[in-house]
């Protein structure tokens, strides 16, 4: 039985094709990765997320130390953040080098910077709001005792 093909879409012929798949072709080359390399961005991956539970642990410790005391739980907050600040600086330094191992380009390094400043800011606000909760519930904790 011979094998017949559907014809071609209407708006899509051979010709037009070729160039397509050869620019394609052209404008993403081909990622040559060795196992050295991938080693290195699954340690770097593994290091920038390490370094953020650091940063969580640090600033929960440090709300725990303020929840004690009469601010209010927005100020504690506040005060657990802003002591941690280098602890975020250096998960902010890890995540852009884990994404900056894995681009070359110009492009490449400014988006990998551009990424961790938001992760960065990410972290920080949601630390924000969940140390805000977590004071209040200590606190309220607390009181039933």
């Amino acid at each position: 039985m011979k094998k017949t093909f559907a014809p071609l879409s209407p708006f899509i012929s051979l010709g037009s094709i070729v160039p397509v798949v050869l620019l394609a072709a052209c404008a993403s080359p081909a990622s040559v990765e060795t196992p050295s390399q991938k080693q290195e961005v699954a340690t770097l991956n593994s290091g920038w997320q390490a370094e953020r539970a650091k940063y969580m642990e640090c600033v929960q410790d440090k709300a725990d130390d303020g929840a004690k005391g009469k601010g209010t739980s927005k100020d504690v907050a506040a005060g657990a953040i802003d002591a941690c600040k280098a602890q975020l600086g250096v998960m902010h330094d890890a995540f852009q080098s884990y994404l900056s191992a894995q681009m070359s380009s110009a492009h490449g390094q400014t988006s990998a910077r551009q990424a961790a400043d938001r992760v960065t800011t990410d972290t920080r606000e949601k630390a924000r709001t969940y140390l805000t909760r977590y004071v209040e519930v200590e606190r309220y904790k607390a009181s039933q005792r």
